[in-house]
């Protein structure tokens, strides 16, 4: 989502180990300590709730209102450069100024 196009050497150039910096961009983290998240989430500037996504097990009977479903991610179109690339200027530009309101 950040744009990363090499996101294990960024890691990597932050500090991560390669073996860590692996399992991040395979999605394999299983457990990770609060001074680890905490740095990711400097590093990148989101938060835990940015990298969570929890997928409930299938023997999970936890009601349809838990706050854990919450943590859900839906699935992130990372061909976004490529939509881009096919818009107008003008369309471009709207991005550029929707973009820059929000700061």
């Amino acid at each position: 989502m950040k744009g990363i196009h090499r996101p294990f050497t960024h890691m990597t150039s932050l500090g991560y180990s390669g073996s860590f910096a692996t399992k991040m961009t395979h999605n394999d983290v299983r457990q990770m300590n609060l001074d680890i998240l905490e740095k990711i989430c400097r590093d990148f500037n989101c938060t835990p709730n940015d990298l969570i996504d929890f997928k409930p097990s299938a023997n999970s009977a936890l009601p349809k209102d838990h706050a854990l479903h919450s943590l859900t991610k839906t699935e992130v179109d990372n061909g976004l450069q490529e939509k881009i690339n096919t818009l107008t200027a003008d369309k471009i530009q709207q991005i550029h100024d929707i973009i820059k309101n929000m700061e």
